[in-house]
């Protein structure tokens, strides 16, 4: 894995430790435009065995939150150590029995096995924490607070992560992002209202033919537009408003900081933020067919990633598309050429397939065996007639396959 000195490293962060991927500096060479990149949300899912000759993590957070439920306060602390002040809230989620945080830092727990499939332990990493001290920091002081209570973590699956981009001095008003005309996509979703029809390629056969398309208006002055959804969206919007809207001084000061500004208020800022999430991220492989697991793999694909999200995803142009002719030869706006160019860290080897879905076809016959074998007893033919068994449901397999044939557009 990276140390957090590399991942700054290539856009000349300062020294020391730091796990941020983002400096004060440009990271667009000879560009009109100065911006600074980082993650702005990470999510992590682990699989995670307890060393149990180490006190029980999961006792005393059990006793904890017996405790904590015996008041009407919502959370307690319950660890201080390793740079966190750990509180537990006195309720979990659906899956997780138990919840810590540590500022915008959750760590959510189950008493699963770690051979479960869904994963036992899930770290959260606020956009805060992703910019400063840094997601990769953070996630190193995790493993090792959770090492140090006797957690071996044997299997690390990265479940959503955002991509932030943001371009200060520039006014979003000024890029006309709001006229959908001016959008090239390659997504998913539909949306009645707002739909941007997609250009035919491998991927019209597998997602929907119109991306959503969402302008947002604050006091009826645009201030951000969304396009797809869910497992794989981009979010443009005026991260100065947003601050503003927020009221987190603490916050404002740090993106003052992140900026090089005196205030956070003091020049406009445009953000690009692309949101993947794990059915998405599986999709991307190298040569190798090494796909996009741990936090090592992600550092190692940003690079691939904002390439295949700017060039073949999204793009916006300097003039409305015309959609009946070729869609790759309209000219990219110069704002977003400084967007495909921002620089991240790791490779371009990675690229974005359709993964074959995986069918258990030895469960199905056993499953279609066991059904028709019921069948059979119902008809009361003897368990030992293995002939007319086979007779039978070869007969009872062909009646219906061809009933079912009589509707063949149903059938197909």
């Amino acid at each position: 894995e990276p140390p957090p000195s590399e991942a700054a490293a290539d856009v000349g962060a300062s020294t020391g430790p730091q796990a941020r991927l983002t400096s004060g500096s440009p990271v667009v060479k000879g560009s009109p435009f100065r911006v600074v990149r980082n993650l702005d949300f990470l999510k992590v899912s682990f699989h995670i065995e307890w060393n149990l000759f180490v006190n029980s993590f999961l006792d005393i957070l059990d006793m904890m939150k017996k405790k904590v439920q015996d008041t009407d306060k919502d959370s307690i602390p319950v660890f201080k150590e390793n740079g966190f002040d750990w509180n537990l809230a006195r309720t979990g989620t659906s899956k997780y029995t138990f919840r810590i945080k540590s500022g915008d830092v959750t760590l959510l727990f189950s008493r699963r096995k770690a051979s479960h499939d869904i994963p036992n332990c899930r770290l959260e990493i606020g956009s805060l924490s992703c910019w400063s001290p840094g997601f990769f920091a953070i996630y190193e002081r995790v493993k090792t607070f959770l090492t140090a209570y006797g957690a071996k973590i044997v299997k690390e699956r990265v479940s959503e992560v955002h991509l932030a981009a943001d371009f200060i001095g520039t006014d979003i008003r000024s890029l006309d992002f709001c006229d959908q005309s001016k959008w090239i996509a390659k997504a998913q979703m539909f949306n009645p209202h707002h739909k941007i029809p997609l250009h035919r390629g491998f991927y019209e056969e597998t997602e929907s033919n119109e991306l959503e398309f969402n302008p947002h208006y604050i006091n009826r002055r645009f201030s951000g537009v969304d396009m797809g959804k869910g497992d794989l969206m981009l979010r443009i919007y005026d991260k100065v408003m947003e601050l503003k809207r927020s009221k987190a001084a603490h916050k404002q000061q740090i993106f003052s900081e992140i900026w090089g500004l005196k205030r956070f208020d003091e020049q406009s800022v445009t953000r690009i933020e692309y949101q993947l999430r794990r059915p998405k991220l599986r999709e991307f492989a190298d040569s190798e067919d090494k796909r996009i697991d741990t936090v090592a793999d992600l550092v190692g694909a940003l690079r691939s990633l904002w390439a295949y999200l700017t060039t073949e995803w999204t793009r916006h142009t300097s003039n409305p598309v015309n959609r009946n002719h070729n869609q790759g030869k309209a000219k990219i706006s110069e704002f977003w050429q400084q967007v495909q160019a921002v620089v991240w860290t790791g490779v371009f080897g990675y690229v974005r397939s359709h993964p074959p879905k995986h069918k258990d076809i030895v469960m199905l016959r056993k499953q279609a065996r066991g059904i028709l074998m019921s069948v059979c007893a119902s008809l009361e033919v003897e368990p030992d007639d293995i002939d007319k068994i086979v007779h039978l449901c070869k007969g009872v397999i062909e009646e219906d396959l061809h009933a079912y044939f009589e509707d063949e557009k149903a059938f197909i």
